[in-house]
């Protein structure tokens, strides 16, 4: 993700372009998301999710560069835990205030998890949750 500055000066943020929604492949259902920084902890809804970084809503506003612990509760996969950088603020498609974070993996393992996870939910919405059985 790249890092923007964005000013929030009255009620307009900018909203996101399609091509930043399409630059990595997201899964777009709903992931929850306990983060973590030296000033707190708050409870988000991960609305967009990639390898690379995720959309944070309905949580505390967070400033710009704040380093966060973030742990995702992706159903069908264990927790995973990766720190991450505030890069974006902004509206999402519904006018709802985002944060978009970039993960700061420290091993290939926290990409490696994000990244069967996204899998595994693609997989599980393309065949309605069910996985065939093969003999």
């Amino acid at each position: 993700m790249e890092r923007q500055a964005v000013t929030t000066v009255g009620p307009e943020l900018p909203g996101l372009s399609a091509r930043e929604r399409r630059r990595y492949p997201r899964t777009l259902s709903q992931v929850d998301a306990v983060v973590r920084t030296r000033d707190g902890c708050g409870r988000y809804v991960v609305s967009n999710l990639s390898v690379c970084g995720a959309m944070l809503t309905q949580g505390p506003v967070l400033a710009l560069d704040t380093i966060a612990e973030i742990d995702l509760h992706i159903p069908e996969s264990p927790q995973i835990r990766v720190m991450a950088r505030v890069t974006r603020e902004g509206l999402d498609d519904d006018g709802a205030c985002f944060l978009g974070v970039e993960f700061l993996h420290s091993s290939d393992e926290t990409e490696d998890l994000i990244q069967a996870a996204l899998l595994g939910e693609i997989e599980r919405s393309q065949t309605s949750g069910r996985i065939a059985d093969f003999d």
